[in-house]
C-alpha cells in the first residue's frame, strides 16, 4: 500500500516537471515568435490584400467576408480557383478581439496557431513515446529556425502544422478508443481539422487526405478477405453508416460557405478546381523529378531540422556533408520505425498505428511532391514541419534500448545539439533583421518570400509617416515604389491618412497642388537603371527632401513639366461595381445594395506561393 502511494507520488512529480518544462518552453517559443514582431512583419501584395478585405468586414460588419478565401497560387486555370475562407474567419476572429489592430492582427492567428501546436504535438507524441522523449521531440520541433519563420509573417498555409497533428490526433483516438459515444467526439474532431486544413492549402488538402486515406484502410486491414464479411454485418454497417455520416456532415458544414459561393455563382469554384487537376504537369521525365525531389529533400529537411544547409544563394558542396548527416539520422529513424512496426505484437495496435501515420506521413508528402519537385520551396514542406524530429524521436528510442541510462544522457545531448544549431540560425536570421531596419543589407536567411528585400511592415510605416508629415492639407500625393510593395502603401496611407487623404499611384499626369513621393531600395542611383525617376515620371523632377529607411530610401519630389490636370474626378468609393469573382456573405443574405462594394484588391500573385 505504501508502495502504491509511493508510485502515486513520484509519477505526480514527473508530470508537473513536465507541465514546467512545457511552460518554460512555450515561454521562450513566444518570445522567440514575438521579439519585434510588428517592426519586423512582412507585409506584401497578398498581405495588403487580405488587410484590405478584412478591414471591410471591420469596419462594416461580418456581411463583408467572403465564402471563398486566397486564390491558389500555380494553378492553370481560366479564371481564379480558390480556396475556403477558413484563414480568413481566422483574421476577422483576431481583428474583433484586438480593436482592429491591422495589419498586425492579421498575422495573429499564424502566432497563435504556431504556440498552440507545441502542447497539442505533445500530447500526440504521448500516443507512442515517453514523456521524456515527447518533451524532447517537441523542443527541437519549438526551436526549428524554419517553423519560427513561418510563425512570425501572416500567411494562409501558416496554420497547417496544428490542423495536421489536430487531425492525425483525432483519427488515433479514434482508432483507440472503445466506448462508441467517445468515438463519435474524436472523428467529429478529425473531421473537423480536415475540413479547416483543406481551406488553408491544396497541397495540405491533398495530403491530409491521402494520409488519413490510408490509415483507414490500414486500421480495418481491407486487404484480408476475412474481414469482408465482418464489416458487412448489420451491427457494423450501421455504425460505418453513424461514423461516415457524423464525419461528412462535420466536414460539410465546415465547407459551407464555399458550397453556397459554388449554388450562387453555378459551381464555378468547383470547375476551376477540376480544370486545375486535369492542367499538365511540368514536361520533365518522372525519373528527373523523382531525383529532383530527392535532393530537394535533403536540403530542405535538413534546413528544416537544423537551420544548415541552404544559404541565401541555394545548396551548395559545403552543404552536402550536414545534410548527408541529417538525412542518415533520419533514415536510421525510420528504419528502427519500420522494425518495430513489422515486429511489434497485436496488442501494441495503437502503437503500430502511430509507426504507420508517420510512415505514410512521409510517403504521401514525397509522392505528392513529385509533380513540383522543380518548383519546390520551404512552403512545401510546412506540412511534413513535425515529421523529421519524430523520426529524430525514434532514433532517441533506439539510442534508449541500446545503451540504457547512458542513451538517456546521449539523448539529451542530441536534442541540445540540435536546439543549439536552430539557435545559431535563428540569432543570426535576427541580426539579418536587426541590420535591414539600420541599411542596405544583404538578405541571406530571409526564406519565406520570393522577393528577398529585407523590407518589413515598421520600414514602410516609417515611409507613410513620412508622406504624411510633409503632406500639405488638400493636396493628392501621388507615389511611386516597387510593384510588391504598391498596393502595402495603398493600405498604410488609408489606414493612416483618413478618409480624405487622396492618392494614387504616379502617371503620367497629376491634379494641381499635387506632391510627389518615391521609394527605391537603399544602395541605388535615383537616375539609373530600373530606378531612373525621369525614365518612369517621364519629366525631370527636383529632390525636395530624402530619408533613408534601412532597406529602402524615400524621395519627396517636385515634378517639372508634368501634365497637370485642373480638376479630378471624383470617384465615390463604396459606389463602384465590383469586378471580383467573390460572393460574400451579405450578397447571399441580400444586405444592401448589389452594386454597394467595398474596394478590393483583385491583383493576386501569391508572393509566398
Amino acid at each position: 500500500m505504501i508502495k502504491n502511494k509511493f508510485n502515486f507520488r513520484k509519477l505526480k512529480k514527473k508530470t508537473l516537471w513536465i507541465m514546467l518544462g512545457l511552460f518554460l518552453l512555450m515561454s521562450v517559443s513566444f518570445a522567440l515568435r514575438t521579439y519585434k514582431f510588428e517592426d519586423w512583419l512582412y507585409f506584401k501584395m497578398d498581405q495588403s490584400r487580405d488587410a484590405l478585405l478584412i478591414s471591410s468586414a471591420l469596419e462594416n460588419g461580418a456581411g463583408y467576408l467572403p465564402l471563398l478565401g486566397p486564390r491558389a497560387g500555380a494553378t492553370e486555370v481560366d479564371g481564379y480557383l480558390r480556396l475556403g475562407p477558413a484563414y480568413y474567419y481566422m483574421q476577422y476572429v483576431a481583428g474583433v478581439l484586438s480593436g482592429g489592430n491591422l495589419p498586425m492582427s492579421n498575422a495573429y492567428p499564424d502566432l497563435f496557431f504556431a504556440i498552440a501546436v507545441i502542447p497539442l504535438l505533445f500530447v500526440f507524441l504521448r500516443l507512442y513515446f515517453s514523456r521524456f522523449n515527447s518533451f524532447l521531440i517537441t523542443a527541437m520541433y519549438a526551436f526549428s529556425f524554419l517553423v519560427i519563420q513561418y510563425s512570425r509573417f501572416s500567411w494562409n498555409p501558416n496554420p497547417l502544422p496544428f490542423f495536421f497533428i489536430l487531425a492525425f490526433y483525432g483519427l488515433l483516438r479514434f482508432f483507440k478508443e472503445d466506448d462508441f459515444k467517445k468515438s463519435l467526439w474524436w472523428i467529429a474532431l478529425w473531421s473537423f481539422a480536415l475540413g479547416v486544413g483543406a481551406q488553408l492549402h491544396f497541397f495540405g488538402f491533398f495530403s491530409l487526405l491521402g494520409i488519413s486515406g490510408l490509415m483507414i484502410l490500414w486500421y480495418w486491414e481491407v486487404w484480408k478477405k476475412e474481414n469482408w464479411k465482418k464489416y458487412f454485418s448489420k451491427t457494423k454497417l450501421k455504425s460505418f453508416a453513424i461514423f461516415g455520416g457524423l464525419a461528412l456532415s462535420v466536414f460539410l458544414f465546415v465547407s459551407a460557405p464555399m458550397i453556397i459561393s459554388d449554388i450562387y455563382r453555378d459551381g464555378e469554384n468547383s470547375r476551376n478546381f477540376v480544370q486545375a487537376l486535369g492542367s499538365k504537369p511540368e514536361k520533365k521525365p518522372l525519373l528527373s523529378k523523382v531525383n529532383k525531389n530527392v535532393s530537394e529533400s535533403f536540403k530542405y529537411y535538413c534546413l528544416l531540422s537544423t537551420s544548415q544547409c541552404v544559404s541565401g544563394d541555394g545548396f551548395d558542396e559545403e552543404n552536402v556533408i550536414p545534410a548527408t548527416l541529417v538525412i542518415f539520422l533520419m533514415l536510421v529513424g525510420l528504419g528502427f520505425a519500420v522494425f518495430e512496426l513489422l515486429n511489434l505484437k497485436d496488442k501494441d495496435k495503437n502503437k503500430k498505428d502511430f509507426l504507420f501515420l508517420i510512415i505514410a506521413w512521409m510517403a504521401v508528402f514525397f509522392v505528392l511532391s513529385i509533380p513540383v519537385s522543380f518548383q519546390i520551396r520551404p512552403r512545401f514542406f510546412i506540412v511534413v514541419f513535425a515529421v523529421p524530429f519524430v523520426l529524430f524521436g525514434f532514433l532517441l528510442k533506439l539510442l534508449q534500448q541500446k545503451f540504457g541510462k547512458k542513451g538517456l544522457l546521449l539523448s539529451l545531448l542530441f536534442a541540445v545539439v540540435i536546439v543549439f544549431w536552430n539557435m545559431k540560425g535563428t540569432l543570426a536570421w535576427f541580426k539579418e533583421q536587426q541590420l535591414s531596419q539600420q541599411g542596405d543589407t544583404k538578405i541571406k536567411r530571409t526564406l519565406i518570400l520570393k522577393t528577398k528585400d529585407g523590407v518589413t511592415l515598421g520600414q514602410l510605416q516609417k515611409a507613410v509617416d513620412f508622406m504624411l508629415e510633409r503632406h500639405k492639407q488638400g493636396a493628392k500625393i501621388y507615389y511611386y515604389v516597387k510593384p510588391e510593395h504598391v498596393s502595402p502603401i495603398k493600405f498604410l496611407l488609408g489606414q493612416k491618412g483618413g478618409e480624405d487623404l487622396r492618392f494614387s499611384v504616379i502617371g503620367k499626369e497629376a491634379v494641381v497642388g499635387a506632391q510627389f513621393f518615391a521609394i527605391i531600395p537603399t544602395g541605388t542611383d535615383p537616375e539609373s537603371g530600373y530606378n531612373d525617376f525621369s525614365m518612369k515620371f517621364g519629366v525631370k523632377y527636383n529632390v525636395l527632401e530624402v530619408e533613408k529607411i534601412g532597406q529602402i530610401t524615400i524621395f519627396e519630389v517636385q515634378m517639372l513639366d508634368m501634365k497637370i490636370k485642373k480638376t479630378e474626378e471624383l470617384l465615390v468609393q463604396n459606389k463602384t461595381k465590383s469586378k471580383s469573382d467573390r460572393v460574400f456573405w451579405r450578397d447571399v443574405f441580400d444586405l444592401g445594395e448589389k452594386d454597394e462594394v467595398v474596394e478590393i484588391i483583385e491583383t493576386e500573385t501569391e508572393e509566398n506561393n
